[in-house]
This record gives C-alpha cells, sequence and structure tokens, in this order.
C-alpha cells in the first residue's frame, strides 16, 4: 500500500499536537475527495456519462430540455413530465425582473463573464434573500437559475457593445432564444441544433474546477446564487472556460497568416502549432485532467462543425491541429478547440464563448449545489504551513528592509 501511495504522490503525515493527515498532490490530482451520481467517468474508465447516459450519446440525441431534466432529477423526462419541465424553463427565461435589466443598463464594456457573476449576485438579492435548504426550494430556484442566466449574459453584453439587447420570447425553444438572443438575429434549425448540441455537452462534467468552486460554497450553506456567483468567477479562468477564447483567436491569426502568405489553413496550421510548441508556448483547447487519450464530445461537435459554414475546410484545420499536437506532445484535443469554430460559424462573438459554456454548466452548478447541501459536510481542508515562526513584533523604529 505504501508504495501505491508513493505512485500517486500521496502520503500519511504526524502533525504534532494536531493529529495524522493525508498529504495528496497540489491542484487535488488524482484525488477523489466524494461521490456523486449526477456525472463523471464510468467504472471501467471508458466513458463520461450523464445520470448512466454517455455525453456523446444525449449530444447527438436530447435536446437541452431532456438533458437539463436528467441532471437535474435523474431520469429522462416522461412525455408530461418534459412538457411541465419545459414550460416552466420557458416561463421564467421571461420574467428576468425588470431592476436587474436596469441594472445591466449601468455596466461597462468588460468580459462579459462579470456581467453574469453581477447578475446572479442581483438575482440572489430578489428571489432569496433568506435562503432555506428543502427540496422545493431548490428544484425551483435551479429552474430559475438555468433560465435566465443566458438573457443575463446575452443582454448585458450587447447593452455594453450595442446599446440595446432582445427581450426573451417564451414561444422559442430555449437554445433558439437563447442563441437569437446573443447573435441579435434568427438562427436556422442547423444553427439552433448544432448550439442545442454544444450546450448538452457542457452542461456537467465531474468535479471540475468551477463545480468543485460550487460545492464548497454550497458545503457553508449558502444560498445557490452565491455558489453559482463563484462558479462562473471559477470558469472564467482560461485554464478552465476561457480555453475556447484563446482557441478561436489562435485559429484567426493562422487565418491572416494563410490569407498573407496565399497558403490554405489545414496546412499553415501544422507549421504554426511546430513553432509554438518549439518556443514552449501553451497550445489552447488541448490537454485535459481526465482525458488522456480522447475527448469523446469531440465526436459530436466536429459533426456540426462540418455541416456549418466552411465546415470541410475547418475540419481540415481541426483535425491537422489535433494529430500534429498528439505527433509531438501525445496531448488530444479537447471540447474547447471544436467549440471555438463552431461558436465562430454561428456567429457568436468571442468573448461570449465562456458565457454559453456558463449558461449550459449552470444546470451541472445547481444540480451538484442540491446533491451537495442534502448530504452536507463542510467542505475544509487542512493546510500545511512552511511559513516562519517564532517572529516577534517591532515597532517600525526597529524594522529593517
Amino acid at each position: 500500500m505504501s508504495e501505491l501511495l508513493k505512485k500517486v504522490n500521496i502520503s500519511i503525515e504526524e502533525i504534532p499536537g494536531l493529529g495524522t493527515f493525508v498529504v495528496v498532490p497540489k491542484g487535488l490530482e488524482q484525488v477523489i475527495v466524494d461521490t456523486t451520481s449526477i456525472s463523471g467517468v464510468d467504472p471501467k474508465g471508458e466513458n463520461t456519462l450523464y445520470r448512466g447516459y454517455t455525453i456523446e450519446d444525449l449530444g447527438m440525441n436530447a435536446d437541452f430540455y431532456e438533458a437539463a431534466y436528467l441532471i437535474s432529477y435523474g431520469a429522462l423526462p416522461t412525455e408530461e413530465e418534459y412538457k411541465e419541465y419545459r414550460k416552466k424553463i420557458d416561463y421564467w427565461r421571461t420574467r428576468v425582473p425588470e431592476k436587474l435589466f436596469d441594472a445591466l443598463k449601468i455596466l461597462p464594456q468588460t468580459h462579459p463573464m462579470y456581467y453574469g457573476a453581477y447578475g446572479v449576485t442581483l438575482l440572489g438579492q430578489i428571489y432569496a434573500p433568506e435562503w432555506r435548504i428543502d427540496k422545493d426550494t431548490l428544484y425551483d430556484h435551479q429552474i430559475r437559475l438555468i433560465a435566465q442566466l443566458p438573457v443575463i449574459f446575452a443582454a448585458a453584453y450587447n447593452l455594453a457593445h450595442h446599446g440595446t439587447y432582445l427581450r426573451p420570447d417564451g414561444e422559442l425553444s430555449h437554445a433558439h432564444d437563447v442563441l437569437r438572443m446573443i447573435t441579435m438575429r434568427e438562427p436556422s434549425e442547423l444553427e439552433v441544433r448544432a448550439f442545442e448540441s454544444s450546450l448538452v455537452l457542457y452542461m456537467d462534467h465531474g468535479f471540475n474546477a468551477s463545480t468543485f468552486t460550487v460545492r464548497v460554497v454550497g458545503s457553508t450553506l449558502s444560498d445557490m446564487y452565491s455558489a453559482v456567483a463563484a462558479g462562473i468567477a471559477a470558469l472564467k479562468g482560461p485554464l478552465h472556460g476561457g480555453a475556447n477564447e484563446e482557441a478561436m483567436k489562435m485559429f484567426l491569426e493562422v487565418k491572416k497568416i494563410a490569407s498573407e502568405k496565399g497558403v490554405p489553413m489545414e496546412e499553415l496550421i501544422v507549421e504554426y502549432i511546430k513553432d509554438k510548441l518549439a518556443k514552449k508556448e501553451r497550445i489552447m483547447g488541448f490537454g485535459h485532467r481526465i482525458y488522456k487519450i480522447k475527448d469523446p464530445r469531440t465526436d459530436v461537435a466536429i459533426e456540426f462543425v462540418r455541416k456549418l459554414k466552411d465546415g470541410e475546410t475547418w475540419y481540415k484545420v481541426l483535425k491537422n491541429a489535433e494529430r500534429v499536437m498528439w505527433e509531438v506532445k501525445k496531448i488530444p484535443s479537447n471540447i474547447d478547440l471544436y467549440t471555438a469554430i463552431l461558436y465562430y460559424q454561428l456567429g457568436i462573438p468571442i468573448p461570449m464563448y465562456t458565457p454559453v459554456f456558463a449558461s449550459s454548466r449552470v444546470v451541472g452548478w445547481t444540480s451538484h449545489y442540491i446533491e451537495q447541501v442534502l448530504n452536507n459536510k463542510l467542505i475544509r481542508p487542512v493546510e500545511k504551513y512552511i511559513g516562519p515562526s517564532g517572529l516577534k513584533y517591532q515597532p517600525m523604529s526597529h524594522r529593517r528592509k
């Protein structure tokens, strides 16, 4: 057993006066901190599952409401359950408080993830000043957050950049309405389905950084709105949700250089990535803490990339980028590489890529919050202090630089 612990960089340490502690790897890598029945890698390590269904199966076949219901309640909905759930989502999407829209009008042009954290915090002040931990309350507020977070992002972004925004339309499907509000235009049926599929793919993914953040906040019994605001803050980081934004910036740079040189993008991307790797620069959209060989979600995303504008060209670019990274670094691509191009094809502004991610992941965040608080234990690890000790306070006149 001791050899196995050493292999995964885990040790047992006795701290005088405090007791015995387990020392785990930095970043909690390869550490299981709790159990969940919502999503994760199956026992064989072959697939990533939402409540027992593979993500790629749902990404190809389920719509937003079905996948959100499954993640929230643990089973795919019956026809009656589906209708009732869809009715609630569509109702609450059109019921964003007017005072919140007024507040969004004063926000400056900044990264739109700030808009989401700001708006969700305001929603908490409006909806949940006295928070209760009971199932009816939890599921009621979950639906409000799922329905209203994308409206906040779309309205705030377009107000800051265009001075206007589109109101939600409860007669449209959730994915259709959200894409319409973001792009300020009427999308095609294919575009709606491509967008909806990406929302399903992003809905949840085990104890990722933002979800774990939500569970930590939830474990203090803070309200769901505060926990989701914290999740948005965690997702904003380029090592988590911001990767697809950076990946698209890379692709646009390759597109520009290829145009100037008069060479195909799919050829230049190979040279471009090799040059970046030689300079020890990070390539966003590659690597994953869980997937070491392949991110299965990319198989779904690529099908829609090929069907949209310039699909075959972008397909070749993606596959060549994927191939060269594997040949040189043995690092697989992840879903962010693919959705970067997918969202570009849909006309979504690059700064809104991560907010779209959040507008989907809010389903997982709120489900994990509920799972956490209904079987709660405060998440509070112990630090190992390595700083100085025994120092005594000195008056300022006695201090040296």
